[in-house]
């Protein structure tokens, strides 16, 4: 009889039940309701499209980037650049006398140097900006303020060579020609300093 007792199953009491079964309240809190899932997809695909938006920006078409070719273009000048000594006017390149020699600077108003001076110049890293023996003094004034910021391993001065265009800037083996001085050419002359100066034998 014990035994049919023990086999006997034990009714099922309402504490186990509620121990095995979750309340409607417990059910009601694990459900998320159903506007903020909606907010939560919506939030979830708006995120790429707001990255996007914060992410970075491209550089504007006026920024440094710009090849020293493509700002000589936009300005109307003519940019060559050698892979050997040339016989170009201006010269880039040529014979060098150590003792005849160029201090860097403005030559407006004075003598200047020889052809020989200004390719040994160059073959030192320096840009030499040259105009034509006509050009009036209000186009030669915005090239003298250019150089006065900066004279360092710069020179200014009238061509002696005879070259057809009214501005030049050279450097080793680079030669940019120029028909007029107006603030596009000045940009496109900094430009030329700037990503050309030191472009000597660096000695």
């Amino acid at each position: 009889m014990a035994d049919l007792m023990r086999r006997v199953p034990r009714p099922i009491t309402a504490a186990v039940m509620r121990r095995s079964h979750p309340t409607r309240a417990a059910e009601a809190r694990a459900r998320v309701p159903l506007p903020v899932l909606i907010a939560l997809v919506a939030l979830l695909a708006a995120a790429p499209a707001g990255l996007a938006i914060t992410g970075p920006r491209k550089p504007p078409a006026h920024s440094a980037a710009r090849t020293l070719a493509e700002i000589a273009g936009r300005a109307g000048c003519r940019l060559t650049e050698f892979d050997h000594d040339p016989i170009s006017n201006p010269p880039v390149s040529g014979r060098v006398d150590e003792r005849i020699y160029a201090p860097d600077g403005s030559y407006v108003g004075r003598r200047s140097p020889s052809t020989l001076a200004t390719v040994h110049a160059l073959l030192h890293g320096r840009v030499v900006f040259q105009y034509r023996r006509d050009v009036s003094a209000a186009e030669i004034a915005p090239l003298q303020r250019l150089v006065r910021r900066r004279p360092s391993r710069t020179l200014l001065l009238a061509n002696r060579t005879g070259m057809r265009d009214r501005v030049a800037a050279t450097a080793y083996l680079t030669l940019m020609t120029c028909p007029r001085v107006d603030a596009r050419t000045m940009a496109a002359l900094a430009a030329f300093r700037d990503r050309r100066v030191a472009f000597g034998q660096a000695f």
